[in-house]
């Protein structure tokens, strides 16, 4: 079995194992986690007060992390070895949707965090949804809402619904990717090591000053284009137009598949670029360019 065989075996279990670790994990941070008031102090809590919370809230963010990023490099390796041409663009989306959502998810997660920078997350995201033009009123009233409410729909989002569709979404892949137990106990051997020697990154409080305020890794990308176009563009249509041209790729043929296969890699190569750029060359906070 050749080495890009046994990742493209290896990958997606140990994928789906670390979700199962994330999990259990967040139903028991759950357990303790209260999305009205100060959030920053429930989490501080669960943390420092709560007997084992500082390791079930790294195992939570480790195994998460660790799914996404093990969920993009499966679709990336199918992606670069077209394999995409033997699916149907229904069978296509079962894999692309599922990492939106996983996005998605990552992103509520880091709203309830309650800190600074979970806070001016979501400030940020609901100022992008009230630029879209006639809904985004009502979009933002079943999405985030400012005030007492603020971490509740990212909460329902983040622990309820979203986790939910993500399971609907990938349920025929579930039986195979847990076929052998071995990654199962590899993978959480592995995550709870990583969880008892490495500390997650600081969380900020919400009124500290400080000048600098940045958004998750998979988002500084748009971070840094929302300082210079407008909104609707850098955090809606930008999206969305990728996304839509990925999904729609297996139903395109001859010369355009292959234009718009290597346009798609331009295109992620250039969004690395700027999140790169972000992570260590941006001077300024989450901000708006309009």
């Amino acid at each position: 079995m050749g080495i890009n065989h046994k990742m493209s075996f290896c990958i997606p279990r140990i994928s789906l194992s670390a979700l199962l670790v994330c999990f259990i994990s967040g139903i028991i941070l759950t357990c303790q986690y209260y999305p009205f008031g100060n959030v920053f102090r429930n989490v501080e809590e669960i943390t420092t007060v709560i007997p084992y919370g500082f390791f079930f809230r790294r195992l939570h963010y480790a195994s998460g992390q660790l799914f996404v990023i093990l969920m993009l490099i499966h679709i990336v390796d199918h992606f670069m070895k077209r394999r995409y041409k033997g699916f149907s663009v229904g069978k296509w989306a079962g894999l692309v949707i599922p990492l939106i959502i996983c996005f998605f998810i990552l992103f509520t997660g880091y709203i309830l965090k309650g800190d600074k920078e979970g806070i001016y997350a979501g400030n940020i995201f609901y100022n992008i949804l009230k630029e879209i033009p006639v809904a985004g009123e009502t979009i933002t009233r079943f999405v985030i809402r400012p005030g007492e409410m603020f971490f509740w729909l990212p909460y329902l989002y983040h622990v309820f619904f979203l986790p939910i569709l993500l399971i609907f979404l990938i349920r025929d892949h579930i039986n195979n990717w847990f076929s052998q137990a071995g990654f199962l106990l590899f993978t959480t051997a592995g995550l709870f090591i990583y969880s008892l020697l490495v500390r997650m990154p600081m969380d900020i409080p919400p009124h500290a000053k400080i000048e600098l305020v940045k958004g998750p890794w998979f988002f500084l990308g748009i971070q840094v284009c929302l300082g210079v176009l407008p909104p609707i563009v850098a955090g809606i249509a930008a999206p969305l137009i990728f996304f839509a041209i990925l999904l729609l790729l297996p139903g395109l043929k001859g010369h355009l598949q292959k234009a718009v296969h290597y346009g798609i890699i331009f295109l992620s190569l250039f969004y690395t670029f700027l999140v790169i750029f972000g992570y260590f060359f941006i001077k300024h906070s989450w901000v708006l360019s309009r």
